[in-house]
Parts: structure tokens; sequence; C-alpha cells
């Protein structure tokens, strides 16, 4: 890859990244600075040759980088030259795969049974008003209890599960470089510049009536593989060497890709713990771990297909082949096919209902909510069946391989994949 167009891709990135922080502060757009932005985009983009199919990390790296620089523009030229955008064209600037959107019925027809047979379960196993009370943490003592309560509970957790992942994986080993903390935000999340990944009390912590504290080891367990694998581990790992600037930070593109990355390793944790009886005594969950895999199975599934319902919800709203969004007839139908797979007999009636405001002039979905069609992108899917062609699997030093290969760098769904083909081909 030319050195030269490497150099000025981060110039480019840096001051579009300088211009976005700007205009969160003082809340104020630069329309001038972007459209000279906007132009070095372009040109920089048709100094790069289309490459359809990368035959080596080189061709690669070009290929990616024109994909960003592509998007980069598609995103600089909504805000600058407001236009109708059809679903089509969403989805293209997007790099969502095709199969990924038409695939989506198809699953919820072969999961519905199963959900509501999980939505069974966990109804019939779970007291919820007396499982958990919610957390006062306006109130000092309280504050204080679960604080020291949550970082016993974290220290312990992060101790052993990063034992067992520098067993299993050499990327286990960057779990050294993270700090891990408790956080009131209810919402977890890991913050690259301090390389600190904060654990929500809300999310893992509640109170009974009588003040004790109860830990969801189910949820600390997810969040460890889902923030901790997924998300932090990437970000150390993709900054650690040998990647291209544009390569070592997430961007507007490549969140879909991290996020299949990270409901990979949300799985795979509690595999990993399921095949670790030691793992599980040295936590002091041998004797409950049956029980909150099952609820964690019952529960993921339940979450993705609710996600995977509201991704098909778009794909019926934004297809335009049905007819005016306004036409009473059409959305009847668009009722009909969503409620044909959906649980709650009135879902169909109140997505087609809640969403009449959200077409343009000309009946397109408005771009924001087609551009949500990127998180049912299967990245991870496709590139374990690049490794597994090569016939490599994921245990000993194949999962090395792939951990690897996965959690560096932030790739586009396509880069992601043509990337695991490439180091498949590779061993």
């Amino acid at each position: 890859m030319n050195e030269e167009i490497l150099m000025e891709s981060e110039r480019i990135l840096n001051e579009l990244d300088r211009i976005g922080k700007f205009g969160n502060k003082y809340r104020v757009s630069l329309p001038q600075e972007e459209v000279r932005i906007l132009d070095k985009i372009h040109e920089l983009g048709e100094s790069i040759p289309d490459i359809e199919t990368p035959k080596n990390q080189d061709e690669l790296v070009q290929a990616e980088l024109k994909r960003r620089l592509t998007g980069d523009a598609f995103l600089l030229e909504q805000r600058l030259s407001p236009r109708h955008y059809d679903f089509d064209t969403v989805v293209s600037m997007y790099g969502i795969p095709a199969e990924d959107i038409t695939g989506l019925r198809g699953w919820l027809e072969s999961n519905r049974e199963e959900t509501l047979e999980s939505i069974d379960r966990l109804y019939q196993t779970k007291d919820i008003p007396n499982l958990e009370l919610g957390l006062s943490l306006d109130i000092p003592s309280v504050r204080k209890k679960s604080e020291k309560f949550a970082t016993k509970n974290i220290g312990r957790y992060h101790k052993h599960l990063g034992r067992l992942l520098q067993d299993l994986t050499g990327v286990g080993n960057f779990f050294g470089d993270i700090d891990v903390v408790p956080t009131d935000n209810p919402r977890s999340y890991f913050n690259p510049t301090r390389k600190t990944l904060a654990i929500g009390i809300p999310a893992i912590c509640s109170s009974n009536e009588d003040g004790s504290l109860n830990l969801n080891e189910m949820e600390l367990i997810r969040l460890y593989g889902h923030e901790g694998m997924g998300h932090a581990v990437n970000e150390v790992l993709s900054k650690s060497n040998g990647l291209p600037h544009f390569l070592t930070g997430n961007a507007t593109l490549t969140t879909a890709t991290a996020e299949s990355v990270a409901q990979f390793y949300q799985d795979v944790i509690f595999d990993d713990l399921k095949n670790s009886q030691k793992t599980q005594r040295a936590l002091g969950i041998q004797n409950d771990f049956e029980d909150i895999y099952a609820d964690f199975v019952d529960t993921a599934h339940i979450q993705d297909f609710q996600q995977r319902l509201g991704q098909y919800a778009i794909s019926v709203l934004g297809d335009r082949a049905l007819g005016d969004p306004n036409d009473p007839k059409v959305c009847a139908e668009k009722v009909r096919l969503l409620n044909e797979v959906a649980i709650d007999p009135s879902y169909g009636f109140h997505v087609v209902e809640g969403n009449r405001s959200n077409f343009d002039s000309e009946g397109n979905l408005n771009a924001g909510s087609v551009a949500e069609l990127r998180y049912c992108a299967q990245p991870v899917q496709r590139a374990l069946e690049e490794f597994f062609r090569q016939g490599v699997v994921y245990e000993g030093e194949g999962r090395k391989k792939i951990d690897e290969t996965f959690l560096k760098g932030f790739w586009t769904p396509t880069g992601f994949v043509d990337n695991a083909r490439l180091k498949a081909e590779e061993i």
C-alpha cells in the first residue's frame, strides 16, 4: 500500500474527527470545512483502484480504505446536501450484505417457536417480583455499599476469567492491560484512552427487601465476554502494532462488525466457563453454573429474536415495492407481514403506525432508520466459515489464530471476511 496515501488518509480522518469534536462541544456545524474535507476524501478515494477480491494484505488494505472513504463521504454528503436516499442506496453505502437482510424472515420463522419456549421456561422459573429490587444509588450509604460489593466481585471475576482466557488464547494476555472498575452508569463501556472497562453496578447488582445485595452472575459473565473480550481487547490489540491508522479505531461503518464480534465473544465466554470446572470452582459458582448457563441461553435467544424482528420490521417498512406507505392497504399488508412472525399480536400495528411520519415525500423510509440494518450483518459467521474451509477449527492453535484475526482491527463487514479469508489461507 502506498505510504503517501496512508499518511494522507490519516491526516484527513484526524481532521474529520477534529471537526466532529468541535461541533459536539460548541453545538455548531462547520459546512465550509466539511466541504473541503469531502473534496479531499473524493480525491483520495479516486486515486485508489477498485479491488473486488483482494489477493493479499496490501490489496486488502487498499480495498478497505476505499470502502471507508466512500462511506465517510456518504455520511458527510447526507449532512451537507440533504436529499432523498432510497433503501437500496443506504444499504449499499453501509456495505450491508443483502443476504443478511433477505434472510431475516426465514430466521424468525425458524426460531419463533423456540423463542416462545424460552419465554415460557423463564416465566415458569423466575419469580420476578421477589427476584430483584433496583438500587437507590442516590442514597450515599447504598451507593458506598454497592460500590464495595461490586468492586469485590468484579475484581474476583477479572482475576479468574483473565487466567482462563490467558490459558486458552494468546489475546487473553491483553486482559492484563485493562483496568476494571464499577460505574453507577447502567450501561457498561470501555474507555480506550484510560484502558478502563467500566462495569455498570445497576446491571450486575440488585437489592433484597432487607437491604442485602445480590450479584447477577450471568450478566457479569456476559459483560466480560461482550465488553471485555469483544470491545476492550479489540481496542487494545488494534492499537498495539502493525495496522494502518484507519483500522485502529471504531467508526460508523465498522460498528456492525464490532458488535458482531462482541456478540460472538459473549457466547464464547459462557462455553469456556462451561468447559472449565476449575474456573467455576474458583468463582464459587460450580453448583449454580448449570442454571446460569440455561438462563443465558434462553435470555440471549429472546434478545436475538427481538433484535432481528426489529430489523425485519425496518426492511418491511422500507420496501417500496409494497407501494405508497400512506396507502391504508399498504399499511395493512405491512402489519400482516410483521404479525406473521411477531410474538406480540399488536406488534405490526404499533410499528407501522409509529413510523408513519418517518418517510420522505418520495416514500423512502428515512436513511437513519435504514442504516440500523447494519446490525443484522453476520461477518463473524462468514469469517468462521473461511477458516473452516481451510481446516482451521476454533480450538488450540486454531483458536489463537482466529481470535487474533477477529480482534485486531476495525473492519467493515466485507473487509472483515476478506481479512479472515487471507489469514486462513496463510495457515
